[in-house]
Order: structure tokens, then C-alpha cells, then sequence
């Protein structure tokens, strides 16, 4: 009887070892994986910036502060579209009022899928710059102070080079779906001159 109690003791000692064990191991896969999935960065890590050097023209810079991830974008219906401004992807609303600068909101046809010059590859550490012009016929030339902003999301965004980001995935246009779309901006002042 005492031979007997001793081994399911064992065997009960064995089976909350094994147990404690796989659990250890569970709880550092899943560590493992989560660390690793927040590696691949997010759209946290992209910084916009809106400047303007002149009256004819804004800067819209992109900047990617990850140490170590590269991100691809896809450019349409946001800052970085070069019609910005007439699809509303950037608005402008008047420093004193807050009055927005009525756009005309166009929805531009495009040839589908989208060609792969409409994506743009940040690599870590670094940016890149476009222009938006700012010559459209209803944009005031009044020399008051306007602010310009970014709402909306990006069209999609994958965390990896242009060259990896694969047919398939531009004809979706959904990026990875761990990302965030959110556009995270500073808004910049910028004085329409006459």
C-alpha cells in the first residue's frame, strides 16, 4: 500500500512538472511571438510632416523612425498622392477662424491595380519628401495665415520592402492587417500668398 501511494505520488510530482513546464514553454512562445510581432513596427513608427518653403508648393515628408523595419505605402488618397489637396487627403482651414478651406473633394478614376510607381518604400532610419502644388484655381491667394492637416487613414501600409510586397497584395490594397492605418501628422501653418 505505502509502494503504491509513493508511485502515484511520483507520477502526480512528474505530471505537475510537466504541466509547469509546458506552460513555461507556452508563456515564452507567446512572449517570443508578440516581442517579434511588435518588431515588425507600425505605423506608429511613421511620422508626416507638412512644411512649406514657399507659397507655390507643400512639403509632405514621411519619415520612418524604426530602428530596423522597413515600411512600403501605397501613395493614393493620401498626403502623399500629388492631388492631395483636390481629393481632401490634405485640407486647409484658416489659422484665425478654423474656417475650412472648401476643396472640391474630386474622386479620381484610376486604372486598377495600381501600378507599382504608386508605392513608396521608407526605409528605417530615414524619409522621403513629395510636393503637392498648391497653384489649384480654388485655393485663396489672400495672404492670410492657413494651416494644413492630414485626416484620414493610409490606403494601405505593409511592413517590408516594395520588393517583397507582392502583386496580389497591390490588387487587394489592404496592406497587413496588423498595422494600424492611422496617419500620425504635425499640421503645418502656411501663409496663400496674393
Amino acid at each position: 500500500m505505502a509502494v503504491r501511494a509513493v508511485i502515484v505520488s511520483l507520477i502526480c510530482f512528474v505530471s505537475l512538472l510537466l504541466i509547469t513546464h509546458s506552460f513555461d514553454t507556452c508563456t515564452s512562445y507567446y512572449n517570443m511571438t508578440t516581442s517579434s510581432f511588435h518588431e515588425q513596427g507600425s505605423t506608429q513608427h511613421l511620422k508626416l510632416r507638412i512644411s512649406s518653403d514657399s507659397p507655390s508648393a507643400l512639403k509632405v515628408t514621411l519619415e520612418n523612425k524604426h530602428p530596423d523595419q522597413t515600411f512600403t505605402l501605397l501613395t493614393w488618397n493620401t498626403p502623399l498622392d500629388t492631388q492631395a489637396l483636390n481629393i481632401g487627403a490634405v485640407t486647409l482651414e484658416e489659422v484665425k477662424t478654423g474656417e475650412a478651406v472648401s476643396g472640391p473633394n474630386m474622386k479620381i478614376n484610376r486604372m486598377m491595380p495600381p501600378p507599382r510607381d504608386a508605392l513608396v518604400e521608407v526605409r528605417p532610419q530615414s524619409s522621403i519628401t513629395r510636393e503637392v502644388k498648391l497653384d489649384f484655381p480654388w485655393i485663396p491667394k489672400d495672404g492670410k495665415s492657413y494651416r494644413a492637416l492630414t485626416p484620414g487613414p493610409w490606403k494601405a501600409v505593409w511592413a517590408k520592402s516594395a520588393a517583397e510586397v507582392m502583386d496580389k497584395e497591390i490588387e487587394e490594397m489592404t496592406g497587413d492587417s496588423h498595422l494600424s492605418k492611422d496617419i500620425h501628422s504635425e499640421s503645418a501653418e502656411i501663409q496663400l500668398k496674393v
